[in-house]
């Protein structure tokens, strides 16, 4: 746990339909196996956290950008690779929201990184550990999916800009676009871990 009422875990990605809603099953019916078998993980995973912190259980809703709708009393966010799906649950009372994202570094090459990045990330990556690049997109994804359930904006990767401190494990985001409301990401704390293929970020806005 980062703070008290927050709780992280990950697993292997599997067939756990059985443990899905009539309504989460409906949300999910037209996807492909593999799909499924990522949401179900996912729902699956939640609702065991869930169990852990002693909060309610039901059903964890889809919205129209595809996030998932957290029963009263929960906050939360799901994140998934090929293989592994991965959590953060918490209390309304720890945060206000949560976003946590698990990538596979080396995914982010450097033909994605003017892209992905602003000029001064691109100048921050010089000299860094080869996982910086894929540590920043995480964690950039991370700030994304606490703050639209705040602002309910859309943002852009050019938007924000990650500042790392790696001795801590810890990051947080400056806000450099137009819509005033996503701004709410520069409150929020981060911190990450990195393994030889993994880039895990969470971000907690109090």
């Amino acid at each position: 746990p980062v703070r008290p009422g927050i709780c992280v875990r990950c697993t292997s990605i599997g067939d756990y339909s059985s443990a899905l809603y009539e309504e989460e099953v409906e949300a999910i019916n037209q996807a492909i196996a593999k799909r499924r078998d990522e949401f179900a993980t996912g729902r699956w995973l939640a609702r065991r956290t869930m169990a852990q912190l002693e909060l309610p259980i039901g059903i964890i809703g889809r919205g129209e950008q595809r996030q998932p709708l957290w029963p009263s009393g929960s906050v939360g966010s799901i994140t998934h690779t090929d293989d592994i799906a991965a959590v953060a649950v918490g209390t309304d009372t720890s945060c206000r929201s949560i976003g946590i994202d698990l990538e596979m570094w080396p995914r982010v090459t450097s033909e994605l990184h003017s892209k992905l990045f602003t000029r001064d990330e691109l100048a921050a990556l010089d000299g860094q550990p080869a996982a910086a690049a894929g540590l920043l997109f995480s964690a950039k994804e991370a700030g994304y999916k606490a703050t639209f359930p705040l602002a309910e904006r859309f943002i852009g990767f050019q938007e924000a800009e990650i500042d790392v401190d790696w001795s801590q494990r810890r990051f947080s985001i400056r806000y450099v676009g137009k819509h005033t409301d996503n701004s709410v990401m520069e409150q929020g704390e981060g911190c990450f871990l990195i393994s030889d293929q993994y880039a895990l970020s969470l971000f907690l806005i109090p």
